[in-house]
């Protein structure tokens, strides 16, 4: 079943935690995609581009949450879970995000469609009327395009979408600056489309009179 890749941004700004130095991202709107794993292509990019020694940590869920004083709450979207609890600070929400893997798919073929089709031509390959560069192999692509390049757009745009949509159904007055817990390193690791996909992050929450 295909998942559509909802427009919906509240022009979040989320600062993803480097270990190694700090990097500010300036989220965008809504795109999804990774160049990975791409069904139509000849060879199985799947195992192809797949990292070795992919390790996967489960998140720590603890975030907070806007209604109750205390303890843990859950809230199930259609295609994603949000796990909030309360931090030391009465204007910060702590949440912990799952993510399915057929939205982190359709996110990651969304955006990499759209990176392909900016990048064109692609220079090497033969151009068509309009001056194209169709059926290249999508391993081939990704490789063209960064794979880091790929990822981090992609990333971000999983971010952006998943928190943006349940700020907008849990009605949240929240800022425009969000911490995200993990480094980029950590979250490109742990990304890949048609698994699940988890991150942390802290959303400000506007004070009320």
């Amino acid at each position: 079943m295909e998942i559509a890749v909802k427009s919906l941004s509240l022009g979040l700004n989320p600062r993803i935690v480097n270990r190694r130095q700090h990097f500010d991202v300036s989220t965008p709107r809504i795109s999804s995609k990774r160049a990975c794993f791409l069904p139509q292509t000849r060879c199985d990019t799947r195992n192809f581009l797949k990292r070795k020694n992919h390790k996967y940590c489960p998140p720590i869920f603890v975030v907070l949450s806007a209604v109750e004083d205390a303890g843990v709450s859950s809230s199930q979207f259609e295609d994603f879970v949000v796990s909030t609890t309360r931090t030391n600070e009465a204007t910060e929400l702590k949440i912990g995000v799952e993510v399915s893997g057929a939205k982190t798919r359709a996110i990651f073929d969304d955006v990499f469609d759209k990176m392909v089709a900016a990048a064109q031509p692609i220079p090497g390959f033969r151009r068509v009327k309009g001056g194209k560069t169709p059926n290249i192999p999508r391993d081939i692509l990704l490789e063209v395009l960064g794979p880091t390049n790929v990822y981090k757009e992609v990333i971000k745009k999983v971010i952006d979408t998943t928190v943006a949509e349940f700020v907008e159904k849990e009605d949240l007055k929240v800022s425009k600056d969000l911490r995200v817990e993990q480094s980029f390193e950590d979250l490109e690791e742990l990304f890949e489309p048609d698994e699940k996909f988890s991150f942390d992050a802290v959303i400000k929450l506007q004070e009320t009179d």
